[in-house]
Order: C-alpha cells, then sequence, then structure tokens
C-alpha cells in the first residue's frame, strides 16, 4: 500500500444550502477528499472507500494514510485507511 498525508477535505454538510437534499449538521460522512502523495501527486478519494467504523468523519488534514490506487488513467485511491503506527516495544531491565 501507498502512504500519503490528507491535504484536502471537503464534507457536503459544509458546502451551501441546497434545495432537496437531507444532510445532518455535525454528522455527515459524505464527501471527498485529496491525499498528498509521496512523490507529490494529489490522490482523489471519495468518502465511500475510507475504511473504519466512522470512516471519512474521523480523517484531519495531516493525517498519514494508506491507500490504494484504480487502475486507470487518473490518480484516485480505491481504498484508504489510517497508517497503522508500528508497534511500540519497551525494553525492561532485567530483575
Amino acid at each position: 500500500m501507498a502512504t500519503g498525508m490528507i491535504k484536502k477535505l471537503v464534507h457536503l454538510s459544509q458546502q451551501a444550502y441546497r434545495p432537496n437534499v437531507r444532510l445532518v449538521p455535525d454528522h455527515n460522512d459524505k464527501g471527498y477528499g485529496f491525499i498528498e502523495a509521496e512523490d507529490g501527486r494529489d490522490v482523489f478519494f471519495s468518502h465511500e472507500v475510507v475504511e473504519g467504523r466512522r470512516g471519512f468523519d474521523d480523517l484531519r488534514r495531516g493525517q498519514a494514510v494508506e491507500y490504494t490506487l484504480e487502475s486507470g488513467p487518473f490518480q484516485r485511491a480505491n481504498l484508504v485507511r489510517l497508517e497503522r503506527a508500528a508497534p511500540v516495544q519497551v525494553h525492561r531491565p532485567a530483575a
């Protein structure tokens, strides 16, 4: 999996009012974003491809994420999840 940082998030609940669209303030997991890849390119992703219980709502700008790319002409992710931190090993002195 490739890694990158969340560059931009757009929550649809933050957009201008649109008639006939039902949005719930402060709990709307619909939207899209861009990941800044390690090579500097922008990778688009939709709220539908974010893994996790709350998914898109859990993401914040600057967070490290892992992603996989769709095969196609555009830089578009088909799976996004928070980067897993390496387990911390605690060394204890021998007794």
